[in-house]
């Protein structure tokens, strides 16, 4: 297999299609640097868990400390993240560590960074620049040795156009990127994923992974996973629940998998831009990449140039295809 060219422990990283194999080689090349990383990619892609990846697999002998960005209040952020002296507001009763304290010698991994308010970039900008924090309500700098790794499911430089978000901050944490595909992007890596999560949820703790009828991993080969590798979790765990150990059957899926599977595309009704007659013609030795650029350009050009109407014709994010259109220098 091509992981055996590889040096690092990458086994929560499930897959083996060429997408995947050239995260795990990005991993590879990070991993013991301390420059920063941005991770990006549609929900449900791993970002954290290639956050941990790289934690794992670097030189780091402190813990890895995680922070979501989305899930704590504006006022509390700060706090969260610096710390805050007793005494620094009416309910500090203690002195509280935060985040940088506990991720020092290790990785602070900020996830969903573009929901950080405006207010509080400056801060961890300072705090980047000049390896040291402050505590809410302290004076004395504290110097603070923490590897960032942040991670964004939206265009971060979209929000720098925006607005949203500082230039300058996005320059900090960009040092490099690793960019998620989706499932849709990897659907060879699907069977695979199915039979992790088979025994990761075996009903009962019974022996033996539960068999999964070729109607029903046919069903899950050909949905197009809006939710991605988590959507696909969820759905074999309810899965395997319901089967209690026996064969899944289509029955066992959601009802919008069985009602997808009953399609006779087996896909959403999207335009097609073949409907005008035309042909797209394959050379015959044409690689699968050079297939995918063509196709691509076909499509766009067929769409007078619209980039949302060309990432909906053929099913994937405008972010996927906005980064295809980089890949194969599509203008």
């Amino acid at each position: 297999m091509v992981r055996n060219k590889l040096r690092g422990d990458y086994g929560e990283i499930i897959g083996a299609s060429p997408q995947i194999f050239e995260v795990l080689q990005q991993i590879e090349n990070f991993a013991a640097t301390p420059i920063r990383i941005l991770i990006s990619g549609e929900t449900g892609t791993g970002k954290g868990v290639v956050a941990r990846a790289l934690h794992k697999n670097s030189d780091k002998p402190g813990e890895m400390v995680s922070v979501n960005c989305a899930a704590i209040q504006e006022t509390l952020l700060e706090s969260e993240l610096f710390g805050h002296e007793k005494g620094a507001f009416t309910s500090a009763d203690t002195c509280h560590i935060g985040k940088f304290e506990r991720a020092h010698k290790g990785t602070l991994f900020l996830d969903e960074i573009s929901e950080m308010p405006l207010s509080m970039q400056p801060k961890l900008l300072h705090a980047i620049e000049q390896s040291k924090i402050e505590r809410v309500g302290g004076e004395k700098p504290i110097p603070v040795d923490v590897r960032i790794i942040a991670a964004t499911n939206k265009d971060l430089a979209g929000a720098v156009r925006d607005g949203t978000f500082r230039k300058d901050l996005y320059y900090r944490l960009n040092v490099a990127s690793i960019s998620l595909p989706s499932l849709l992007e990897r659907r060879e890596d699907i069977d695979v994923l199915v039979a992790h999560f088979l025994e990761k949820y075996r009903w009962g703790g019974r022996p033996g992974v539960p068999k999964i009828a070729s109607s029903t991993l046919n069903a899950l080969r050909t949905y197009l996973w809006p939710g991605n590798v988590r959507e696909l979790e969820n759905v074999i765990e309810r899965a395997s629940y319901l089967a209690r150990g026996e064969t899944l059957l289509p029955k066992h899926l959601p009802k919008e998998l069985q009602t997808y599977q009953n399609h006779p595309a087996h896909a959403p009704e999207k335009p097609s831009i073949l409907e005008n007659g035309e042909n797209v013609n394959i050379p015959i030795g044409i690689t699968l990449t050079s297939m995918e650029g063509m196709f691509i350009h076909k499509t766009l050009a067929s769409l007078g140039g619209d980039r949302v109407e060309t990432a909906e014709v053929l099913g994937i994010s405008l972010r996927t295809l906005q980064r295809k259109l980089k890949r194969y220098n599509i203008y």
